[in-house]
């Protein structure tokens, strides 16, 4: 089973991963990058790119006691760290974290809610987090649990330069 939790500083969320206390429970998670590459009709496999596009980072979580202080930060936040874990179910009871994700700069841009009358479960919240620069890293984890040598890369939307 896999997990997904975030962090910002001076938010508390409301996980029970034992691993990831203060964080927040993300639900789903949505981000990508493009680029356009072009063809000239009067050359043979010369191609040209633009510069890169970085999406905003969408997620969805449930209301939990960060929500009043990510509306606030939806309003008025200024730039800041947040981090991004996905984790894996490891040996026992233990987790391991397989990707991280590191945005600098980043901000709520949109901040949403979806519910429904008589429902079970708390509202879900869609929170878009724009950022300038992005670090990812990927820690591998062979079949008896042991951790690989991390590969780390990054990228500044800002620059549009690898870092």
């Amino acid at each position: 089973m896999s997990s997904i939790f975030m962090f910002h500083s001076g938010v508390e969320g409301e996980t029970a991963d034992s691993g990831h206390p203060g964080w927040m429970d993300i639900n789903y998670l949505k981000w990508g990058t493009k680029r356009q590459i072009t063809s000239h009709s009067s050359t043979k496999g010369d191609r040209e790119s633009s510069n890169t596009i970085i999406t905003d980072l969408i997620l969805f979580k449930r209301m939990d006691k960060a929500t009043p202080k990510l509306f606030l930060l939806a309003c008025c936040g200024t730039g800041a760290e947040i981090k991004i874990h996905f984790t894996k179910t490891g040996a026992g009871d233990s987790s391991h974290i397989f990707m991280e994700y590191v945005l600098k700069n980043a901000m709520i841009k949109d901040y949403s809610v979806t519910s429904k009358s008589q429902s079970t479960i708390r509202p879900l919240e869609k929170i878009t987090i724009s950022f300038t620069a992005m670090e990812k890293k990927y820690t591998p984890y062979d079949e008896n649990g042991v951790q690989a040598a991390p590969m780390t890369v990054g990228f500044d939307t800002a620059n549009n330069t690898k870092t």
